[in-house]
């Protein structure tokens, strides 16, 4: 670079890199969603991007990192949302953890409603090597998690409850995902919570 030639500040830099991934990650959704992880390929996606091959390379390292890389984008995007809603019941006052965890499993379903087109991406058993292992491993994070909001042990009891509890919420994802419309998709999970208090984790 010359002396008079002017320097980009650093964050220009960083909002066009992040421009960038976004665009990449956009296009790469309507790829799969189009194409299936196995069909797809690199250049479908740095077309649709309007990018290059070298770009793609360059942010993520290939097709597989890429889909990961959308995965993780879409569960922080689920987690974050749940996370604020639980926040936001503690905020207000709220002791009660059953009631926390309604309020998150309100917000995460709406959230999967948000990006329900998303779902069959990660969901369709098309997936790059070793996902199916990385999926799991982030379901039992859930659950330690969720067995934090709820305030219990480590119990066998309370593990197999909140796994319980979790496999629910899963569940009403997969057909909130599934809704035609955003007032099935409430229907969904009101019924969630119905389930969750049905099996009273609060309860001795």
């Amino acid at each position: 670079m010359s002396a008079t030639e002017p320097t980009r500040p650093p964050g220009r830099r960083w909002a066009k890199t992040e421009e960038t991934r976004k665009q990449v990650l956009e296009a790469a959704a309507d790829v799969f969603i189009e194409q299936g992880y196995t069909q797809a390929g690199i250049s479908d996606v740095v077309e649709r991007a309007g990018s290059s091959v070298g770009s793609v390379y360059h942010h993520f390292g290939g097709k597989a990192e890429l889909y990961t890389a959308l995965w993780e984008d879409y569960v922080a995007r689920l987690a974050r949302a749940a996370a604020g809603a639980v926040a936001d019941m503690r905020n207000s006052g709220t002791t009660d953890p059953v009631a926390q965890f309604e309020a998150g499993t309100l917000a995460y379903l709406e959230a999967v409603w948000r990006d329900r087109r998303l779902f069959p991406i990660f969901y369709s058993g098309d997936a790059p090597p070793g996902f199916e292992t990385q999926r799991r491993e982030r379901s039992a994070e859930w659950v330690r998690r969720n067995l934090m909001v709820l305030g219990l042990g480590n119990s066998v009891e309370d593990r197999m409850t909140v796994a319980s509890l979790t496999s629910i919420v899963g569940e009403a994802a997969r057909f909130s995902a599934e809704c035609k419309t955003a007032a099935q998709a409430k229907r969904v999970a009101r019924h969630a919570v119905v389930l969750i208090r049905r099996l009273n984790p609060g309860q001795d």
